[in-house]
């Protein structure tokens, strides 16, 4: 019988989805190469660190860390085409970067046999209910798939090997995604808590290497500190988003009342005004910091050794990233890249309680971000879901998934196994 291998075939359309991703978003995010809405800050960050200039006073627009003006650097001369046509592919790269990464950690949750048709509904699925995050991303010419991709390359390696050269390798991962974003910083008590040593050493000098090498190469000698990039940064940025601080800063884009901020700080400001009643936000915000972090604290404590534990650890962690953030918007929902996949992967392969749990989950996020979606609900749901935080509804839905996930994980594994049962019994 004539055998017909069809692995180049299914190769090949892997390809085209991935082609008919990239050309669809072009016109999708049609701003993006006349306005450059994201590429345009960057590079003029980059240009004012090449001029001498402080970055927050040159460019207050600007608020992220000083290193990711400096690796734009690059950037600065090339004409706007071709710096567009050199993020578009740092994004869609990191985009596939994610989903791929995501895919083999959520083969260690979900440790059955993947076929390549299961894998295929996998994806296919997995970037559908993604797609507006990507778009997201695209459009506003984000880095943050990037910073995620570079997170997930962490959590792969602690997964792989707890002291060895992954483990090295996982910690600069996680170091450099949080010199670029901070948030990633969650991750460093992390490693120390599941016991990462290595990883956690590595992280830590990486990273305060990367959070100073600006500084080294531009500032060194210098005596005065506002001259530091990162003392600035932390001064003028950090300590004011953290400690709330509305007025006197050079740029304040962490208002809680904004309906694009889709953190735990922007679903605060739906019952407490920021601006009314500074004092009693406060309150209530570091309250509900405190609850949500004791919650995800006593999860990743709860839950087992091993690979399937990283996987979601690093879930919550992601998801955490986006709610403890002074300030998420939507281009930054790409960090539910993950989530989204395990929760997909449960519904294919999980027990049938969960696989009933991972399907009404999965239509509730289908309803929730296409209701902040204009291309499909119009403008005035569009504006109703983001005043009502709809995206926030949706992350914690995923935390209380994951809590499910870990509560009937161990009660499966608290029950002896039929054979020690029957050895009992005999």
């Amino acid at each position: 019988m004539l055998m017909i291998d069809v692995s180049p075939h299914r190769a090949a359309l892997k390809k085209l989805l991935w082609l008919v991703v990239a050309l669809g978003a072009i016109p999708y995010c049609r701003h993006y190469w006349d306005e450059a809405p994201g590429l345009t800050l960057y590079v003029e960050a980059a240009r004012c660190m090449l001029d001498g200039l402080a970055l927050q006073s040159c460019d207050p627009a600007y608020t992220y860390p000083p290193i990711f003006a400096f690796v734009t650097i690059p950037l600065v001369p090339l004409p706007r085409m071709l710096q567009n046509a050199a993020w578009y592919a740092l994004t869609l790269g990191s985009l596939i970067g994610c989903f791929t990464q995501s895919a083999g950690l959520v083969r260690r949750l979900v440790p059955d046999d993947w076929s390549e048709r299961d894998l295929a509904w996998l994806y296919g699925i997995g970037i559908l209910l993604s797609l507006k995050f990507v778009f997201a991303a695209i459009g506003n010419q984000s880095y943050d798939a990037f910073v995620v991709l570079l997170v997930l390359y962490g959590l792969a390696g602690v997964a792989e090997d707890r002291s060895g050269w992954s483990s090295a390798w996982a910690g600069v991962g996680f170091a450099c995604a949080a010199a670029l974003k901070a948030t990633p910083l969650l991750f460093l008590p992390y490693l120390v808590i599941k016991r990462h040593y290595v990883a956690a050493a590595v992280m830590a000098i990486v990273l305060a290497f990367a959070s100073v090498l600006p500084d080294l190469v531009f500032t060194v000698g210098r005596k005065s500190g506002d001259a530091s990039y990162l003392a600035a940064w932390l001064h003028q940025v950090a300590q004011p988003a953290l400690t709330e601080k509305l007025d006197g800063n050079l740029h304040t884009f962490w208002f809680a009342t904004n309906p694009n901020n889709n953190s735990l700080r922007g679903l605060v400001g739906l019952f407490v005004d920021d601006h009314g009643t500074p004092a009693d936000f406060k309150v209530a915000m570091y309250a509900v910091y405190a609850i949500y972090c004791a919650i995800v604290a006593f999860l990743i404590l709860r839950t087992r050794e091993g690979s399937a534990a990283t996987t979601i650890d690093g879930a919550l962690l992601l998801i955490s990233m986006l709610l403890l953030s002074p300030m998420s918007s939507q281009t930054h929902y790409v960090a539910l890249i993950l989530a989204i996949l395990a929760i997909v992967a449960i519904w294919q392969k999980g027990d049938p309680p969960m696989r009933r749990i991972a399907g009404f989950v999965l239509i509730a996020h289908l309803a929730l971000t296409n209701a902040t979606s204009k291309d499909l609900v119009g403008a005035a749901v569009t504006f109703w879901a983001k005043e009502h935080r709809l995206l926030v509804s949706d992350a914690l839905l995923f935390v209380m998934f994951f809590a499910i996930l870990v509560f009937r994980s161990q009660r499966a594994g608290a029950k002896p196994a039929p054979s020690a049962v029957g050895q009992t019994a005999a």
